[in-house]
């Protein structure tokens, strides 16, 4: 149990309230002292919940945090069973995808929610931590959680159009990977260049670890 599955399991209440005409977006916005535009945006997903929001309206709703927490996995309490829920958790890996981190290879305990049509489509889904790196590409320079699929042959066959988690022995990245015969190619936007990185003793899929699905900032 975290505070981002608490969080889920809050907007999961709060849209069956909406949904099930018990209020509406103004009214929670009304209730709750947040604006209408940013409640609509937190219930659609494309904007964060503060702490100091969540206990806000925790307390303004009277919502008992305890039932939060003894709620079924990615459901809340009113809301539609685990198999109908809009979310569904990913077992998170155990370690920073980073270039001064070791890149992570084992799954641990702990699991992160993501839209459960992200995660349905992907064959072999696993969320990883980012750590801060200027030299990736923007939307992953700083802290955040990422949805990697890691479907071998997604990893054998690397779209050029994809972003990839790459194991750089060493240390780990994110960016665009061409494949050549004995070769891959990873493109530093930092540098405007390509990095070359041989396959002498090292497969693909020990150097490809995930294809990105979906990225959360984490300001």
């Amino acid at each position: 149990m975290d505070f981002r599955l608490l969080e889920v399991r809050l907007l999961s209440h709060l849209r069956a309230r909406v949904r099930n005409g018990e209020t509406s977006e103004r009214g929670l916005a009304r209730l709750t002292g947040v604006s209408q535009p940013h409640i609509h945006n937190v219930l659609k997903g494309t904007r964060l919940l503060s702490t100091g929001m969540a206990d806000q309206i925790l307390r303004r709703l009277r919502i008992n945090l305890m039932d939060l927490a003894t709620a079924e996995d990615g459901a809340a309490p009113g809301a539609a069973p685990a198999d109908g829920c809009e979310y569904r958790t990913v077992g998170l890996l155990d370690g920073w995808i980073g270039r001064e981190h070791p890149y992570p290879q084992a799954v641990g305990w702990e699991r992160y929610p993501f839209p459960a049509a992200a995660v349905d489509r992907l064959e072999a889904p696993v969320a990883a931590r980012l750590a801060p790196d200027p030299l990736r590409p923007a939307m992953f320079s700083g802290c955040g959680v990422v949805l990697l699929d890691r479907c071998e042959a997604a990893r054998l066959n690397p779209d050029e159009a994809g972003y990839f988690a790459v194991d750089l022995s060493g240390g780990g990245t994110i960016g665009l990977v061409r494949r050549a015969r004995r070769r891959l190619y990873l493109w530093s936007q930092h540098a405007d260049r390509s990095q070359s990185i041989a396959l002498p003793d090292r497969g693909p899929l020990d150097v490809i670890q995930g294809r990105v699905s979906v990225v959360v900032r984490q300001l």
